[in-house]
């Protein structure tokens, strides 16, 4: 909704820039003569021009050659036999992940000797089912990138779509969420050098700023998006696949400097009206340098930036108008103010000062800065032994923090948000033979996320609602829920992950072989309190006005203990083989097997309800039963149909397993008896609202339980895609995509009403109370939903010819779930609790990522004119460069929901906030306009004790476009010297983007 502009000060450049679970890339190949008769004992020498290191193979019998582990780059070719000519080839250009195919026929020796020729850039894959997509070096360098952060490329792929109703918070992470062909965000694996980066919640890594620092430090990634090879585990996504840049043997080196500020930035379409756009300053700076520490033997590369934001944002929330102050509500009678209440309306809810919405609600706009800071170093050294032995080690680290406000609550707290992110990778590989290879790679991932609340206000301790402890949280439905702060802090995650894996690839014949194993050891070290200083509901502004709760949740004082150290260890085994049937026919074969063992906590601190009816929790281990039977096929085909590497029919099939790792656990490990206590009183006093509590009398607590008989969740992938190499450099993908969920894990709560079917309704009987009246509600985390996903994909892809380069892709597709996440925070904008435990497919819809329609395109043209000019004309006319990035795409769904427990089951007051209306038959519910996008006409009341008829996430919200451009200037100064001016501006139109509509709240009460 903002236009921005941003500056390249300065960008000079001392020089140019420089399979498996693997950062490298295979080639292979058949050499034959001119008859096309196979030519068995030709010598194969690949040479990489950045480092000098080569690898020398001989062709079989079936005149077959295959080298793998080759790190991406450029290298020349030659291929030697007796009696034939030796041919050169240059320019063969390997990416990361990349199985390549080089094949070579060759001439009788005549009177020359030598034959040199250039490589065409291979855009088919005609050797493997897996759907996948390369981000280069060139996109990640050109491209437009809001905050420099490389993981936005990832978007777009096709299959891989933004879950804009993500939430955005320390919790679930500030980084953007990506869904891959169905997959929830969490399900996705990110590597980085082949090292596992995830942090623990498993959205995207990366810091509070919300960036994933070090484009200038990526070589390249790779976006694998369905039915990849058996040494890709732990995670039944997708997996993005980066490499680092090394050094060469050429020292080169870059200094960077963006700027951005508000002078030239667009009003914003909550910004208000005659007021100064907000101040904004951002300042990301830095260089990176690599080189030669021995020639052709040791070379390191080092990168630094920082980042610096002063980031001044348009807030609006809800409040009170100024009737509504006096106790006067529109088509009710005035209502008599709590004694109370004045003295939290004054300070908690300014006076509003922007529309009013009706309803006795009013808008309160505000201004404020929001300070942001991040730091990023990584070094590497590459070394040679020898041309049989090879070592790096790379080290990463960022340290970020934010003082962030909420856009969408009154300013009287924010939150001091800090993470530190640091990665490891030392890999050596071996070559036991040009058919026999070895690679062992160790790693180390720590990332700490911490977050606490900062008041702007004093709050009195006489406004606290229980003794001893700080004001908690009010959420009046209607207004703006978490004022004054989160819940859930402070809070400090901290997560170490020790890997060790293996891998060894055989060439025998036509196989190609690769197996090995990955070991991780998980530590998560947390410290968080939930509800520490009670959760107060009112279910409208009249019962807020008047004092009346719907409920107390809170932690009972002195049984809080939140201090957790838990320890896991996971195995991976796989085995996988790309059978060679013909040489225009791949086969790719493989099984993988991996396991997680159950989760302990150092001082036993775990307590779990092992069936839903028992009276008392179990404490100690174990807190579930694993399973093991995790058995991974894979199976892909590949088929040239004229063998010339034009054509490629693929199709492919693997299960993916999801393993049970902290992303599930985390917020739910320190809330349990007898270690912390929390429980809820419905309709309490106010103030007082504890008053009535007595801590030494029995009372029925909550709890956050995991379903005993935990299943590993897991997804099976499958694709059937048609690649084809068009005129023009061009490249087209059409192809199928699909998955499927099993044994997913969702959260409700299970101590519900027992319910009877009334004339074919499901009826509640709230009278008989709980299943198990021993405690209160019990959320339950259960490993039954499932998930549906089929989508058409399309990619063109041009290489850069004729002065640019362009990638369209498109993606039609339908996600439906019974349960898109686990955690409150997952999507901030829809529903993520189960409606009902024993009914899983009562809620049963669209994913909360889905997208119907997806289209992206990205370009770069190279302006050609003044190439030979000189002086001042070749300084103003050569030079320039223009790249974009454009997102068109239908909106996410949505839900509207009640604000009460109108079904009579006892869900516990945050699930039962999320039941559903019934729609009224042939009334439009979208309005589509920003100030009212619906009509909530459209729903009425469902019948006491009964569910409504709408369903989940039936609703969708306003689609996205938007289009990102830069434009650059390069001064040549000499071959090795170059100063490039950048400028870059986001949301090209100024076009404003909307989020799903949140809160939607038809009903509060049972009036209406």
């Amino acid at each position: 909704m903002r236009v921005f502009l941003i500056i390249l000060v300065c960008s000079l450049s001392l020089t140019g820039t420089a399979s498996a679970q693997s950062i490298g890339a295979s080639l292979q190949g058949t050499i034959t003569d001119s008859t096309g008769a196979v030519v068995p004992g030709t010598k194969v020498v690949v040479r990489n021009k950045g480092t000098g290191a080569k690898q020398e193979v001989v062709s079989d019998d079936t005149g077959r050659y295959h080298l793998p582990l080759l790190p991406p780059g450029e290298y020349e070719m030659e291929f030697t036999a007796a009696q034939f000519q030796t041919v050169i080839r240059s320019g063969v250009r390997l990416t990361v992940g990349q199985d390549a195919t080089q094949d070579a026929a060759l001439t009788p020796a005549g009177v020359s000797a030598m034959v040199q020729v250039d490589s065409a850039h291979e855009t088919v894959d005609t050797t493997s089912a897996t759907l996948s997509s390369l981000v280069t070096q060139e996109q990640i360098r050109d491209l437009p990138l809001n905050g420099r952060s490389f993981e936005q490329l990832a978007l777009l792929q096709p299959g891989v779509t933004g879950a804009l109703t993500a939430g955005n918070d320390p919790v679930g992470g500030r980084t953007p969420k990506i869904s891959i062909n169905g997959a929830r965000p969490e399900q996705n694996n990110f590597l980085l050098d082949g090292t596992d980066i995830n942090n623990v919640y498993n959205k995207t890594p990366g810091s509070v700023a919300g960036v994933l620092l070090g484009v200038e430090a990526v070589l390249e990634f790779r976006v694998l998006t369905n039915a990849y090879s058996a040494e890709y585990g732990w995670r039944a996504g997708g997996v993005v696949n980066a490499v680092t840049r090394s050094g060469t043997n050429e020292r080169h080196g870059t200094l960077f400097y963006f700027h951005r500020n508000s002078a030239l930035d667009a009003r914003n379409f909550f910004d208000k009206p005659g007021d100064p756009i907000p101040p904004f300053k951002r300042n990301q700076f830095g260089g990176v340098i690599g080189g030669p520490i021995k020639r052709d033997k040791t070379f390191f590369f080092a990168a630094y930036e920082g980042l610096i934001e002063r980031l001044g944002i348009t807030g609006v929330a809800n409040v009170p108008d100024d009737n509504a102050r006096q106790g006067i509500l529109p088509g009710r009678p005035p209502v008599t103010l709590h004694a109370a209440i004045p003295a939290y309306l004054n300070l908690l809810f300014p006076r509003g000062n922007g529309r009013n919405l009706g309803g006795g609600v009013a808008e309160y706009l505000f201004s404020r800065s929001q300070p942001l800071n991040e730091r990023f170093v990584q070094g590497r050294i590459d070394h040679r032994f020898s041309d049989q032995s090879t070592f790096f080690g790379r080290y990463t680290i960022s340290n970020g923090n934010v003082d962030r406000q909420p856009t969408n609550k009154a300013p009287i707290a924010f939150t001091k948000e800090r993470s530190r992110n640091q990665y490891l990778t030392l890999e050596h590989q071996f070559t036991f033979s040009p058919t026999f290879l070895n690679i062992l790679r160790v790693g180390f991932n720590r990332s700490t996320q911490e977050s606490d609340n900062q008041r702007t206000i004093d709050i009195p301790a006489s406004l606290s609602f229980l003794p001893g402890e700080q004001f908690g949280f009010l959420s009046v439905s209607g207004l703006v829920t978490e004022l004054a702060g989160d819940f859930r802090l402070p809070r400090l995650d901290r997560m170490n992950v020790f890997q060790v894996g293996d891998t060894a690839l055989v060439t025998r014949g036509r196989h190609d072989l690769h197996f090995g194993f990955q070991l991780q050891r998980i530590q998560f070290n947390q410290n968080t309190v939930s509800q520490r200083g009670g959760i107060v509901v009112f279910s409208n502004l009249a019962n807020f006005l008047q004092g009346l709760p719907q409920s107390v949740d809170f932690a009972v004082p002195g049984k809080i203990d939140p201090v957790r150290g838990y320890r896991q260890g996971m195995a991976g085994f796989f085995a996988h083989d790309d059978f060679k049937l013909k040489n225009n026919l791949t086969l790719n074969l493989g099984l993988r097997y991996e396991f997680a063992t159950v989760t302990k906590e150092v001082d036993g601190k775990i307590s779990n309800l092992r069936n839903v009816t028992d009276r008392q929790i179990v404490t100690g281990d174990p807190w579930y039963q694993s399973s093991r039977f995790n058995f991974a096929p894979r199976l892909g085909l590949a088929w040239d149909p004229k063998g010339n590497g034009k054509t490629s029919i693929r199709g492919g099939f693997g299960v993916f397993y999801d393993q049970i790792l902290p992303k599930y656990y985390f917020f739910s490990g320190s809330l349990n008896p007898p270690f912390t206590t929390r429980t809820s009183i419905q309709n309490p006093p106010f103030p007082n609202v504890v008053a009535s509590f007595n801590p030494n009398a029995p009372f029925p607590a909550q709890l956050q339980t995991t379903n005993f008989d935990l299943q590993t969740p897991f997804m099976m992938q499958y694709n059937i895609s048609i690649q084809r190499a068009l005129p023009g450099d061009w490249t087209l993908m059409l192809g199928y995509a699909g998955s499927r969920g099993k044994h997913l894990i969702r959260l409700a709560d299970a101590n519900l009403a027992p319910e009877i079917m009334v004339n074919g309704v499901k009826t509640y009987q709230p009278l008989l109370g709980r299943r198990n009246s021993a405690f209160a509600g019990i959320f339950q985390r259960v490993s039954d939903a499932e998930s549906f996903y089929n989508s058409l994909q399309l990619s063109m892809l041009k290489q850069f010819s004729r002065n640019w380069r362009a990638q369209v892709s498109y993606t039609f597709s339908r996600s439906v779930d019974d349960s898109s996440g686990i955690n409150s925070q997952d999507f901030g904008n829809v529903v993520q609790y189960g409606l009902d435990f024993y009914d899983r497919t009562a809620d049963r819809g669209l994913s909360a990522f889905h997208v119907k329609h997806n289209l992206t395109f990205n370009w770069t043209y190279e302006v050609p004119f003044g190439k030979n000019l000189k002086g001042v004309a070749g300084a103003l006319i050569k030079g320039w460069q223009v790249n974009n990035i454009t997102s068109i795409r239908s909106g996410h769904p949505f839900t509207v929901r009640l604000g009460f427990n109108r079904s009579g089951n006892l869900n516990t007051t945050s699930f039962a906030a999320h039941e559903r209306p019934n729609v009224v038959p042939g009334v439009n519910p979208i309005l589509g306009g920003p100030d009212r996008y619906l009509d909530i006409a459209a729903f009425s009341l469902p019948a006491a004790n009964t569910r409504g008829n709408l369903g989940r996430n039936t609703l969708i919200g306003p689609g996205l476009f938007s289009t990102d451009l830069s434009i650059v200037k390069t001064f040549a100064f000499s071959e090795k010297r170059r100063l490039h001016f950048r400028t870059e501006i986001f949301n090209l139109p100024n076009h404003p983007n909307f989020a799903v509509p949140s809160g939607l709240t038809a009903f509060t009460n049972a009036a209406g």
